[in-house]
């Protein structure tokens, strides 16, 4: 064990070398000349995942915000009551915030398999979200175990209910228990814990207005009308607390918190009874009909040549990664057995490197990336790739890589 924990230090110490010598300069600019090679075929065949399946939804600029600042964490302390703090500190853990290129809200844990539910509607039009789970400390930056890649493994437009599935849950984390309907009464205190408008972890509290059973409504510029039981709460819902947990007294989830009304003090979960059928129901359930099925003409990435670097010490197969005509991708192999296999993206086209994967071992399969969300030629966000794909599983700040990699 303690021989692959060293390869794989050296490993990455290797892949921040090599990112060093990609300085914030002309030297970023897409290699697209070169003497050409022709007559075989591209080297990305021998990868368990090629450059052809790099997913374009990842919400690493979501990622970017949790992973370089301090997340606003409510201290235990500042929770009204020894019931709603004993809550908080129980179910807090639990509760994740689920973002994606346009917003976040937030969701819960239901499973040590990493299952997690959401609203439908924060993660809507996305197969891919950022799941940023509370850090162990108050207050502290999240590390690149808080960080995951979340895939929305089902829905349901209807309910407004969906499942995402992260592929590894850090540790300590105790899943938030389901209740059940007779948890639900009018007049029964409730609780609940989200991120409105932002302010990660707060804990708010109230009453149950009504139990409301088949009711129907439709949000502001949304086509769909939903249609579910819901719980009718003067616990406050905002922005940002969307898909997160509505819990008992016991600490157990009786609702998904969805959305509120116009007057005061009128919000509204999705009852539990719901998610449990949500649950049992195979695939996604859509409102208003199949959905079309996607076009042929989609994009699709294109090699446009393979050809030797300018250095002649390593051979590049160059893509049309986002069908924009130009080089936007370059797979670099060099000819150094020691050195990693690479895979260079420009996402803006401007013709600057903003992305680069690693294959540290040249064994076929992406250990790391480095990507540059701001588009400054500055690394801003680590990704991992567990599972050896180009999907990263769990991220961390660049600058938190740095000062561990330093530190060995």
């Amino acid at each position: 064990m303690r021989t692959v924990a060293l390869l794989l230090i050296l490993g990455l110490t290797a892949a921040l070398a090599q990112a060093a010598t990609l300085p914030p300069d002309a030297s970023m600019k897409m290699e697209i000349h070169g003497s050409a090679v022709t007559g075989s075929s591209a080297v990305q065949n021998s990868f368990s995942s090629g450059p052809d399946e790099f997913p374009s939804d990842i919400p690493t600029n979501q990622i970017s915000k949790f992973a370089n600042s301090t997340t606003p964490l409510d201290v235990t302390g500042a929770v009204r009551g020894a019931k709603g703090g004993q809550i908080y500190r129980a179910v807090s853990p639990a509760v994740v915030q689920v973002a994606t290129k346009e917003g976040f809200g937030s969701g819960s844990l239901l499973d040590t398999a990493g299952s997690i539910i959401t609203n439908w509607h924060v993660v809507k039009g996305y197969e891919y979200v950022a799941v940023i789970f509370k850090p162990t400390v108050e207050g502290k930056e999240p590390t690149r175990d808080d960080i995951k890649l979340g895939h929305v493994v089902k829905y349901d437009e209807i309910a407004d209910l969906a499942l995402v599935k992260v592929s590894e849950v850090p540790t300590g984390r105790t899943p938030v228990r389901l209740g059940d309907a007779s948890e639900i009464a009018v007049g029964m205190d409730v609780h609940a814990i989200g991120h409105p408008t932002g302010e990660a972890w707060t804990y708010t509290t109230g009453v149950i207005s009504q139990y409301r059973l088949a009711y129907q409504w439709q949000a502001e510029d949304d086509p769909i009308k939903h249609r579910a039981d819901i719980i009718q709460t003067q616990t406050p819902i905002n922005p940002g607390n969307s898909g997160g947990p509505l819990l008992s007294d016991l600490g157990n989830l009786i609702g998904v918190n969805s959305f509120k009304a116009g007057g005061e003090g009128l919000n509204f979960a999705v009852a539990v009874d719901e998610v449990r059928k949500f649950f049992g129901r195979a695939g996604n359930r859509i409102a208003q009909g199949p959905k079309t099925a996607k076009s042929d003409t989609e994009c699709k990435p294109k090699e446009l040549s393979k050809f030797r670097s300018e250095q002649s010490d390593a051979t590049v197969v160059s893509f049309d990664m986002f069908c924009t005509g130009k080089d936007t991708g370059e797979l670099v192999t060099p000819d150094d057995q020691s050195q990693a296999i690479f895979l260079r993206l420009d996402r803006n086209g401007d013709g600057r490197v903003d992305l680069i994967i690693f294959d540290l071992k040249r064994s076929g399969r992406w250990d790391l990336s480095f990507w540059d969300e701001n588009f400054t030629g500055h690394w801003t966000l680590v990704g991992y790739h567990d599972d050896g794909s180009l999907k990263p599983t769990r991220f961390e700040s660049y600058a938190e890589f740095q000062k561990r990699t330093a530190s060995r």
